[in-house]
């Protein structure tokens, strides 16, 4: 299918303001239409312009099904790409559109790169590829696809800002910011930068390389009757003794369809062979049979004992985690600061610890270094001193915010700061309370708006606080004002963009697909701007 014509090239509207579909979606129909029906309007000479390709489900809001829908009918790359996570985050070395591309080509065979996809992107892949890839994922869409990155450091790679290419930061601190009677672990951890070199700005984030919990990696050794030292070749070519591979390479937590398939290769038990076989071809059982992670399929299936090379093999590759960025390097010129949720929850009789939050929180020591880059941001970042900003930012949200309002002091800059931020319960759930409340007292933090959702009979969330004062909030907006949510994507994100919305039609008198419209135009404009997760 060739590109739509852009219909603003036109000035032509064939699907109706009043249709019930979102601005991205109705614009992407315009040009379609436009240029199906060889329209060229008042600008004949644009007729043959290459038009602005729209994603209107490039949006980690969205319900992976709902993404699905939208991309129906258009290329195979991009029905791929609507499988991601939609955030752009650069986890798995891409953006979404280059790695469902890269994976159409061939060019990249590992398919569960997406962290914040998970096993449903995953999944949604490999059905995409089983059930369509063999006839379409030969031809490259749009300009020039990207190649896969390589496992070693690209020759174009810049030191301190590639996956590849990281840089050894020592861990200075790691403190808690959350009271002992929290129901969640936050930890402020500090980051020695030293003589890299390496410079970040506010918005930027941190790709950090972590290592598995080594008790697993012993206990997973121990299970496969290996010592370790055990050759290792990864799917990638990659070869470490097994200890290692384990520990820095392989993903411990997502069993994947090659491991199910290597156990039911090795099962001694026709029966543990059969349901590993099954699994193998759809794991959406798994959870009933107490499958979570790699060690508990070992520990589930005791007669399915491969060498640990094959098993190795068989894994995932462990992802760096990213993390947002929470100080201003003006502020902290040798350091870099980030805002940590320790993941520690119970199931299957047994206690799950996230691996990268718990190797910040428990295993890394001050002094013990660890390999770090800068994933520059695309879209999330400060306008002009003088410009007013509104940030939205719950729990582990206001990182970035903090490293806005450091900015803005070390800068002197004059614009307006309204900070609305929510957690759980004020006594222990206050992240950086003695900071802000300074900067509120001195005025570098124009308002400040806390909704903590446990004090009272009913919740109350960051969206209602916006709603409670929706007449102040549009008067910034009219004022020029830019807005900015971090956190949540998969329910926070979406209900502060539908408040605004609702503020918007509200307090600026339209309907509510106006209000739509303007918010959407405020995003293009680049004065609504996020970093969801």
């Amino acid at each position: 299918m060739n590109a739509p014509v852009k219909p603003d090239q036109f000035n032509l509207a064939l699907v109706p303001e009043t249709a019930p579909f979102m601005p991205a979606q109705r614009a992407w129909l315009n040009g379609f239409l436009a240029g199906w029906l060889g329209l060229q309007g008042g600008a004949p000479e644009a007729a043959t312009a290459a038009a602005e390709e729209v994603f209107p489900w490039h949006d980690p809001t969205l319900a992976l099904d709902e993404r699905l829908k939208l991309a129906e009918g258009r290329p195979f790359p991009r029905r791929l790409m609507a499988a991601m996570g939609q955030l752009d985050c650069g986890q798995c070395g891409y953006q979404c559109k280059e790695y469902a591309e890269a994976i159409a080509q061939g060019a990249e065979k590992d398919l569960g790169r997406c962290v914040p996809g998970g096993k449903p992107t995953a999944k949604k892949v490999r059905e995409l590829l089983a059930t369509e890839g063999a006839t379409q994922a030969v031809a490259p869409v749009g300009p020039q696809a990207a190649p896969g990155p390589a496992q070693t450091k690209p020759a174009d790679a810049e030191s301190g800002y590639h996956r590849q290419a990281p840089v050894f930061a020592p861990l200075i601190a790691s403190t808690p910011l959350t009271d002992a009677a929290s129901e969640r672990r936050i930890q402020h951890v500090t980051l020695d930068l030293g003589d890299t070199g390496v410079a970040y700005q506010p918005g930027d984030s941190l790709g950090v390389w972590v290592r598995n919990n080594p008790e697993e990696v012993e206990l997973v050794l121990a299970l496969l009757d290996a010592k370790g030292s055990e050759p290792v070749t990864l799917a990638d070519g990659t070869v470490a003794p097994a200890r290692e591979a384990l520990s820095r390479h392989c993903d411990l937590r997502s069993p994947t369809a090659s491991l199910y398939w290597t156990l039911s290769k090795f099962a001694r038990s026709a029966r543990e062979a059969a349901t590993l076989s099954k699994l193998a071809d759809d794991d959406a059982g798994a959870h009933r049979l107490g499958i979570h992670e790699a060690l508990n399929t070992l520990t589930r299936f005791p007669s399915a004992r491969p060498p640990v090379a094959e098993f190795a093999a068989a894994l995932g590759r462990l992802q760096p985690r990213m993390y947002s960025i929470a100080s201003s390097q003006r502020a902290h010129p040798r350091e870099v600061h980030l805002t940590i949720a320790v993941v520690s929850y119970e199931l299957f009789a047994r206690n799950f610890r996230g691996v990268a939050s718990t190797f910040f929180a428990e295993r890394l020591t001050p002094g013990r270094k660890l390999p770090v880059y800068v994933q520059r941001a695309h879209g999330f970042a400060l306008p002009a001193d003088d410009v007013p900003i509104i940030m939205v930012g719950p729990g582990t949200g206001i990182a970035p915010f903090r490293a806005f309002l450091e900015e803005r002091e070390a800068r002197g800059a004059t614009g307006k700061n309204w900070l609305i931020f929510g957690n759980q319960r004020r006594d222990c759930d206050y992240l950086y309370r003695g900071e802000l409340e300074n900067w509120a007292a001195s005025g570098l933090l124009t308002r400040l708006d806390l909704a903590f959702s446990r004090e009272q009979a009913h919740k109350i969330y960051v969206q209602d606080r916006m709603r409670e004062h929706a007449s102040e909030l549009w008067e910034w907006l009219q004022a020029g004002a830019h807005f900015y949510v971090c956190g949540d994507a998969q329910r926070m994100a979406g209900d502060v963009d539908r408040a605004l919305t609702a503020i918007v039609a509200e307090q600026g008198g339209m309907d509510l697909q106006a209000a739509r419209s303007h918010v959407a135009a405020l995003a293009k404009s680049g004065r609504y701007q996020r970093d969801i997760y």
